[in-house]
């Protein structure tokens, strides 16, 4: 499904990218997300914005209904924008456009950067030219879903942890202090627990080796701990939007 979205240039083949805050899809030659891409850059014009960046978070059509997408985006600037102003702004242009349903902002302010978080369905009125040029969509790491962001930051781990292993948790610690990570989880040992696969899971975040042990607790419960000395604080700023304090993300 994801795929039809993807056209390749004759002189770049790459599908996929890595930046300071995550890895991405690239979306090429697509009309809706042109026209996405076309709404914001009109709205951020209209609030004197020069200098931005669009990405995707979750962008999909419903299966049923055609033109209605669900749509969470992430945008990233140096100016100070109120949330109320974007919205007013954004309305005033998609009318003509799109069906703008309810609009769910959020904002975080770190690196001297303004990230501005959208979520939105939209039921698509009127197509615009295709832009040649590339939107990127969030990667996300095993375990996590665009469906499900923003997380907050224990739900996240539990979620990559329980779904990578296929079995139950529950966090008994999450540290995150000077750019390193430990977490400590409780889990049921209904099988042999791989933590290799689980490393893999977690080395999204890592810059260097990310390092899992694995502690038997009881005949069906097993310790896991999670370290990773060098961790890429950023990454986590689309996955959670405010959940997280400026204080943890090293710049």
């Amino acid at each position: 499904m994801i795929m039809k979205f993807f056209k390749r240039k004759d002189d770049d083949n790459s599908i996929t990218v890595s930046d300071d805050f995550g890895e991405w899809l690239i979306i090429r030659k697509n009309t809706n997300a042109s026209l996405i891409k076309s709404i914001i850059e009109k709205t951020m014009k209209k609030l004197k914005v020069k200098d931005w960046n669009l990405s995707l978070l979750y962008y999909v059509e419903d299966e049923k209904i055609k033109g209605l997408f669900a749509v969470k985006g992430m945008l990233t600037f140096s100016e100070h924008i109120r949330e109320l102003d974007f919205y007013n702004a954004l309305k005033n242009i998609t009318s003509e456009y799109l069906t703008l349903g309810e609009v769910r902002l959020s904002r975080l302010r770190a690196c001297n950067t303004t990230f501005l978080f959208f979520s939105t369905d939209i039921l698509i009125k009127k197509q615009s030219k295709i832009d040649e040029d590339y939107i990127k969509m969030l990667l996300p790491p095993r375990g996590a879903y665009g469906y499900e962001i923003p997380y907050a930051m224990k739900d996240l781990f539990i979620k990559m942890t329980e779904r990578t292993l296929e079995t139950s948790c529950h966090s008994v610690s999450l540290t995150l202090n000077n750019g390193s990570f430990e977490s400590i989880y409780q889990c049921r040992a209904f099988k042999e627990i791989d933590t290799e696969i689980l490393k893999d899971t977690f080395s999204y975040f890592s810059i260097e080796q990310t390092n899992v042990t694995l502690k038997t607790t009881s005949p069906r419960n097993v310790e896991i701990q999670v370290n990773i000395p060098k961790f890429k604080t950023k990454y986590l700023i689309p996955l959670l939007w405010g959940n997280i304090l400026a204080s943890n993300i090293v710049c």
